[in-house]
């Protein structure tokens, strides 16, 4: 819009000036610093409502619009009693007045909803026409407090006295957007397209919110009238494409959408990772493991983008795998988790590449059960037997099924049938003297279960390593899928 593009302009022409510059001779008018002032509200920007009070007690001081607005920077540091005095002294009797009044007075929220809405009725009762900022104000307090039904049964009434509708529209669906009211915010963002049907941003932020909302088909038809009034809209491409892909309408088409959208400045993450999808669908799996890797040279962390080129490349992704873990931010639980994610989708190879680099790197200390599963899941059996006798004698108790049984059976595996029956027994015969010297009480910590379950957890621990020597001792070599006990 653009009287948004020229409060922009002021607020930038005074940062520049008057904040940075420090030149309080440039020359800003009282409507200026009113709409440089809730432009900065905007954006929480609190040093540049600052200097605007600061420049309006200089050049304006009998303004009784920025004392109002003194009030309410007073208001949101906290200071009631301040807020209520200064406020008192300007009594205008405007919105904004009568609102700062009502969060003063319901400071300790001590108000009943009924009292509430009551005072909102007398506010708009008497208004006849809402200024931008108070209709803001006016809604977003009237969410804070829950009353978002009130807004919608009243909608037609206050936007009667909106000389500007949409600003008051565009304020209830963003905040019931970001309330996660999506059914709401998609009703309200439509009617603002039904007022101005060439806003690109309102097409935008309601094919968004329908997009948000699984709802694929109405996301699609809004995002190509954004595109109708704007082609070049990155966010009108990426959400088209992202509705194509979910409604599964071609992935050549969705490529060659987010081809341009990756080319953008605008280009985020999620991009990158629908785009390479597309790529991988269409059998492009080279281009999309080369895209990958020349946006990570460039962006080292992005996680999402490594987690694809995990799937799709697991050589090429191990050296970013490597810069994501060096980078300091990823600890022990932290990798866990990241593994976590790509167990979920059963990518266990890719899992286990990364608790692997981050062992090689960093070090398990306590999470040795879990690397082992995951990693004997992987097929990584080499590494588990080094895992096992490099990490053994840093366990609680040595013996935790876990850990065992992943290397038993690593050795079964990988051919050393002699070695995993010697490891087998012996373990066996350590548990059984372990198992008379210690009560279920005593063991329920280490396993961090009822002693109940202790017990049922270890004798069926045994016994499966029964089985496991059992089979291992058969005249017949008896094929390890019959006798594993992580299957």
């Amino acid at each position: 819009m653009d009287e948004q593009n020229e409060r922009r302009d002021l607020y930038e022409e005074f940062e520049s000036e008057v904040v940075k510059r420090g030149n309080t001779e440039a020359f800003f008018d009282e409507n200026d610093l009113i709409d440089i002032f809730d432009y900065a509200s905007d954006y929480d920007n609190y040093v540049v409502k600052m200097e605007v009070l600061l420049y309006g007690a200089a050049h304006y001081p009998k303004s009784e619009a920025l004392a109002t607005r003194r009030a309410w920077l007073y208001y949101s540091f906290g200071d009631v009693e301040t807020t209520a005095e200064l406020n008192r002294r300007v009594n205008t009797g405007s919105v904004l007045n009568r609102l700062l009044e009502l969060r003063a007075r319901n400071s300790d929220l001590s108000m009943q909803k009924s009292e509430i809405t009551a005072s909102l009725e007398e506010i708009l009762s008497v208004t006849d026409d809402f200024e931008d900022e108070g209709i803001i104000q006016f809604t977003d307090y009237a969410i804070e407090m829950g009353l978002d039904s009130w807004l919608m049964n009243n909608k037609e009434r206050i936007q009667e006295k909106c000389s500007y509708p949409q600003t008051f529209l565009y304020e209830f669906a963003d905040r019931t957007e970001e309330n996660e009211d999506l059914s709401t915010a998609a009703i309200l963002f439509e009617e603002l397209t039904m007022l101005e049907p060439f806003n690109l941003d309102f097409w935008l932020r309601l094919a968004t919110v329908q997009i948000n909302s699984d709802a694929y088909e109405s996301a699609l038809s809004s995002a190509e009238y954004a595109l109708a009034i704007d082609p070049d809209s990155i966010m009108g491409l990426r959400i088209k494409g992202a509705a194509l892909y979910r409604l599964e309408r071609g992935a050549e088409a969705v490529a060659e959408i987010y081809s341009r959208v990756v080319e953008s400045q605008e280009v985020e993450e999620t991009d990158i990772s629908t785009f390479a999808a597309a790529l991988m669908e269409t059998g492009r799996q080279t281009q999309a493991a080369e895209m990958l890797c020349k946006y990570l040279n460039e962006h080292l962390n992005s996680r999402l983008a490594v987690d694809v080129l995990l799937v799709l490349d697991k050589e090429k992704a191990y050296p970013f795998v490597r810069s994501i873990i060096n980078s300091g931010y990823v600890g022990e639980k932290d990798a866990v988790e990241w593994a976590r994610n790509h167990v979920a989708h059963g990518q266990f190879s890719s899992a286990a590449l990364i608790c692997l680099t981050y062992d090689e790197i960093k070090g398990f200390e306590n999470e040795l059960p879990f690397v082992m599963e995951i990693c004997y899941f992987g097929l990584q059996f080499d590494k588990i037997i080094s895992l096992y006798r490099t990490k053994q004698e840093k366990l609680q108790w040595p013996y935790l099924p876990a850990v065992t049984f992943p290397y038993i059976m690593s050795l079964v595996r990988t051919g050393h049938r002699e070695t995993a029956l010697d490891e087998a027994s012996q373990i066996y015969s350590s548990i059984k003297n372990y198992r008379k010297a210690h009560s279920n009480s005593e063991l329920s910590h280490l396993f961090k279960l009822t002693p109940a379950s202790t017990g049922a957890m270890v004798t069926g621990y045994v016994e499966n390593l029964k089985n496991i020597i059992r089979a291992l001792k058969a005249e017949n070599e008896i094929p390890a899928d019959e006798f594993d006990p992580m299957l």
